[in-house]
């Protein structure tokens, strides 16, 4: 197969946007929305977001194996990409715009409702699209420099929307906090199915030229039957370096899901960031991505896949215990000192490079495990393989919000509360419970990493002798 043009590469890595959309929505604003604003409690919001990404563990595998058995003259995936796409874009305009007077179990209905129908819609768009990335190439680096472009121009928008939001839609307005107006989260609402809408369309339009290119499915394949997913999915578990990358990513992604969930909490009441302070962390994020972007490939060259990832689990791990306890124990000055937003940037910024690598470096290594896998059995399993990874992925704002909802109702923490006027033993307990789950969660996915057998010699094998098996 011969490398990407730029077109090609680039509409196909915008398209992950709409995932990003995604998270920026659930990560950062949709948890503070529903209890700070619509007065939900934690819990229930936490569990609205959890019963959604159950419904994933469902839906995931279900439209992997349809989306590898497909048969089209568009080919296997792009007509996904287009079924998956507008609607999502559409439910963003009602995620952040629930009727009045629902009460609380209404509030609650609209919000599992919404979230979903968002995320089976943004499902059938996004494992299709995440499948074709190991599609692409069949080369072990270019496969690294594919999966770098999905994810930077991913977290570009993730890290842009926040940025938007915080200094166009949530600035102070004659002494209200614009974080706590309902009126600022639909217009935010509006901007997300825009961005949602329009990337998605540019990235089909533009990776038109690719379909004859891609694996088609083959026409002695059977047809689809809901029984096919279980099947594939007993197969993928076959593989042991898919089940500890399968561990290993959800293990990290509760780490990471955690303590984004819980940032503009802690932004917030933790450290009292103003909203311009809170835009301002956009700075070290975006630097930290094109940090990545451009030494990621370089130090794929000089180390395997498992290794870089395992130092970026400790990474995280660190940045995330350091910061935060060094408060807890009392060696940092109070909140308003220069030092602290100072410390915070260089928290951020680590934190964001390791969030990248993994992102990076394990779509490429799910890519070469394909490979292995397709050795092993004889098929390839893109679609589920990468539904997989769409479910941990998922995870980060599934398991995340449900845990720091429960911890926001633990530590006791009242809808339309403002800085400043919480009591300091609350904001230690919420320091403390989020030191210890992020930190647990990222060691656990450090234990995983270690434990996988696929460097760039295992590779060359595997293609070696899938290589002899074609000339037979």
């Amino acid at each position: 197969m011969r490398s990407l043009n730029s077109l090609e590469k680039w509409s196909y890595a915008i398209g992950s946007m709409p995932f990003a959309v995604k998270d920026a929505a659930f990560v950062n604003f949709v948890v503070f929305y529903y209890t700070q604003v619509q007065g939900l409690s934690g819990t229930l919001t936490g569990l609205a977001m959890f019963l959604a990404l159950s419904w994933d563990a469902v839906s995931d595998p279900v439209v992997g194996s349809w989306s590898d058995t497909l048969r089209t003259r568009w080919g296997r995936r792009h007509p996904m990409l287009v079924a998956g796409s507008i609607p999502t874009a559409l439910l963003f305009l009602l995620l952040f715009d629930p009727p009045s007077s629902l009460g609380d179990i209404g509030v609650f209905m609209w919000l599992l409702g919404v979230s979903i129908l968002l995320r089976t819609f943004l499902t059938i768009y996004i494992i299709p699209h995440t499948a074709m990335g190991a599609e692409l190439s069949t080369d072990y680096d270019e496969r690294t420099v594919i999966a770098k472009a999905r994810v930077t121009m991913g977290w570009l928008a993730g890290m842009a929307l926040p940025a938007i939001g915080f200094l166009f839609f949530f600035q102070m307005d004659q002494g209200t906090d614009g974080r706590l107006v309902a009126g600022n989260y639909v217009h935010y609402g509006i901007l997300s199915a825009v961005l949602v809408g329009a990337t998605a369309l540019f990235c089909i339009w533009g990776t038109r030229t690719v379909i004859s290119r891609l694996p088609q499915c083959s026409s002695n394949a059977p047809p689809f039957d809901m029984g096919q997913p279980i099947r594939d999915v007993r197969i993928a578990f076959g593989n042991a370096n898919f089940r500890l990358t399968t561990g290993a990513g959800l293990a990290f992604g509760m780490a990471a899901g955690i303590y984004t969930t819980l940032s503009l909490y802690l932004g917030t009441y933790f450290w009292e960031f103003s909203s311009d302070q809170l835009a301002g962390m956009v700075v070290p994020s975006a630097v930290a991505t094109i940090i990545a972007f451009l030494v990621l490939g370089r130090l794929g060259q000089y180390y395997n896949k498992p290794t870089m990832l395992g130092v970026a689990s400790l990474v995280l791990a660190l940045t995330s215990v350091s910061f935060m306890g060094a408060r807890l124990l009392g060696i940092l000055p109070d909140n308003g000192h220069p030092l602290i937003y100072v410390l915070a940037i260089i928290s951020i910024g680590l934190s964001t490079f390791a969030i990248v690598t993994l992102g990076v470096v394990s779509a490429s290594l799910v890519a070469d495990i394909l490979d292995e896998q397709e050795l092993k059995t004889e098929r390839r399993q893109e679609g589920v393989f990468f539904a997989a990874g769409a479910f941990v992925a998922k995870a980060t704002t599934g398991l995340g919000a449900l845990m720091a909802g429960v911890v926001i109702d633990l530590v006791g923490i009242k809808p339309e509360s403002l800085p400043g006027t919480i009591d300091p033993s609350v904001l230690q307990s919420l320091g403390l419970f989020t030191v210890v789950l992020t930190g647990s969660m990222a060691l656990l996915a450090y234990i995983f990493f270690s434990r996988i057998s696929m460097t760039r010699e295992d590779h060359i094998r595997v293609k070696q002798r899938l290589a002899e098996r074609a000339m037979r």
